[in-house]
């Protein structure tokens, strides 16, 4: 079979705005009458702007021998997204993106096996496998140049005029109904994932133009001889719902309930819905309605700022990197505690054992865990810490049943608990040698299933709470607490106050006494002055 560039360029447009855009049509078909002249219309203009978009992509850069190739490419891609948008509800916004950019600097390919799974292969044969077929057994008929051009270019001016065409003729109802359903934008293949990729290049290519602001006016105040160890822990994936010390009906924290002086912020809310965008946040000085990573990466964090006062700082890593927060500690205070991509959270422990054996200055650790990683939350506990059968141990969570993906997640939450009371355990093993504290806290929640939604990720503004309510705890031992008055009743009153990740560098500072202009004490957890009772209140 012959074709020509650019009816091979049209066909493929056309299989991928049918068929790799599901989730849209079916959206559509759900908040739109079809069969009405406004909503028969509005469907013809989205479906003429993504042929448009996918075409003009092939027309440009598909030229000569090139041609095949790219629609291959555009094909494999866009039958890719559409899979983990409409089995899984993940949207391929900037932020999701910076994930995938950040996995594929920092190597981190296990993250990508865990995604494989039988459904994905079974929906790229079809979807991706049967056009790319079409493609390669197609002959493309030859054209001169010159021909070749202006063909392309008028068929580029007639996709765009029918694109634009149809929604002046439709217009009034075309706005309104987009400007009341914005949420449907997210799921336009490819069409959404490529604004998202030039949003998020055009950020990333201005923050790298801009100087870096250095916060060099910290001063300590030390109220103690006794050395002070302090323990950040990232949790990973954690949602507060599930945690039993916030009133979950399972026992997933039956360790952590049995520690008195256990402070727990039942109403946490997250920066953000993803790691990439969570982690540096959590340690920047910036709040969440003003923060983005690309901002933060251009001024000192709460790291930094504790190292430029002679406070030692390592960082303990268990994951997928620290994300820039980490970069300024130097490559001897930042370590991977296993060889393993992702391995058990235990060996966090093993590394913390090493750090208390050689403490000889105030010190903060940071731990960041694997925790609840999905979507392969079986992979994250070891056998012999399985408290809830059955559960799913598949790479494909929305093939498993309801009870059993929870069962697997409700695992992981028991194993963080084991984590964190062993924390505890090994600073309380140490405390005639200093006084310490633990601060953790989740970079983000997770769905589970709720809605049709699977993982993390989505928009803060369309993510349900299971994405952005986080646990949150602090404990401190009796020689911390003394050496700096610190009275537990008091701040266990806080427990039930809305606070957020916009906390956590202010505490830190706090934690090791030390003063900024960018610390607030109105941010400050420990602070127990009226300016934080009346903020809380």
């Amino acid at each position: 079979m012959k074709l020509t560039p650019v009816w091979l360029t049209l066909l493929v447009a056309t299989f991928i705005a049918l068929f790799d855009n599901l989730k849209l049509w079916s959206a559509l078909n759900e908040r739109i009458d079809l069969l009405s002249w406004s909503g028969f219309g509005y469907l013809v203009s989205i479906f003429l702007l993504i042929v448009t978009v996918t075409g003009l992509i092939t027309l440009i850069f598909g030229q000569w021998r090139l041609l095949k190739p790219v629609l291959i490419l555009v094909t494999v891609v866009s039958a890719i997204l559409a899979y983990f948008t409409d089995q899984l509800g993940v949207v391929f916004d900037a932020e999701m993106l910076r994930n995938v950019v950040d996995n594929l600097k920092e190597n981190n390919t296990q993250e990508a096996k865990d995604l494989l799974s039988g459904g994905l292969i079974i929906h790229l044969l079809i979807f991706a496998g049967i056009p790319v077929a079409f493609i390669l057994w197609t002959k493309v008929q030859p054209q001169p140049l010159v021909k070749g051009l202006l063909t392309r270019s008028g068929v580029a001016v007639v996709l765009i005029a029918l694109t634009v065409g149809s929604m002046l003729a439709n217009f009034k109802f075309t706005t309104y109904f987009s400007r009341e359903n914005r949420d449907l934008r997210l799921y336009v293949t490819p069409v959404f994932p490529l604004l998202s990729a030039h949003k998020l290049y055009a950020g990333m290519n201005q923050s790298a133009e801009q100087p870096f602001t250095s916060i060099d006016d910290a001063t300590r105040q030390q109220t103690s001889d006794k050395k002070i160890v302090g323990i950040m822990v990232v949790g990973e994936t954690a949602r507060a719902d599930h945690f039993s010390l916030n009133g979950y009906p399972r026992k997933t924290n039956p360790l952590l309930e049995q520690q008195a002086d256990l402070i727990n912020f039942r109403k946490t809310s997250s920066c953000g819905t993803s790691t990439a965008y969570s982690v540096p946040c959590m340690f920047s000085f910036l709040s969440r309605d003003d923060y983005s990573p690309d901002a933060a990466a251009l001024q000192s964090n709460s790291l930094d700022v504790l190292k430029s006062t002679g406070i030692k700082v390592r960082w303990l890593e268990n994951n997928s990197g620290c994300k820039g927060v980490c970069d300024r500690l130097g490559a001897e205070n930042t370590y991977k505690v296993a060889d393993e991509e992702m391995a058990y959270d235990e060996y966090l422990l093993t590394a913390l054992e090493k750090e208390l054996a050689q403490v000889d200055s105030d010190t903060l650790i940071v731990m960041h865990m694997l925790g609840s990683h999905g979507p392969t939350y079986y992979k994250r506990y070891p056998a012999d810490q399985t408290r809830f059968k059955p559960y799913c141990a598949q790479n494909a969570p929305q093939d498993c049943d309801e009870e059993s993906i929870i069962n697997a997640y409700d695992n992981t939450i028991a194993y963080t608990d084991y984590i964190l009371d062993g924390i505890i355990k090994r600073l309380n093993a140490k405390q005639d040698q200093f006084g310490s504290f633990m601060l953790y806290a989740s970079d983000h929640g997770e769905s589970l299933g709720e809605g049709g939604i699977y993982l993390h990720g989505l928009p803060y503004s369309l993510a349900p709470e299971a994405q952005t309510h986080v646990p949150m705890m602090f404990w401190s031992s009796a020689a911390y607490r003394d050496a700096g008055q610190l009275d537990i009743d008091q701040l266990r009153r806080k427990q039930d106050q809305p606070v957020s990740h916009d906390f956590l560098s202010h505490t830190l500072l706090g934690a090791f006494g030390v003063s900024s202009k960018v610390y607030q004490a109105e941010l400050d957890l420990l602070n127990q002055s009226k300016e934080i009772r009346q903020a809380l209140h």
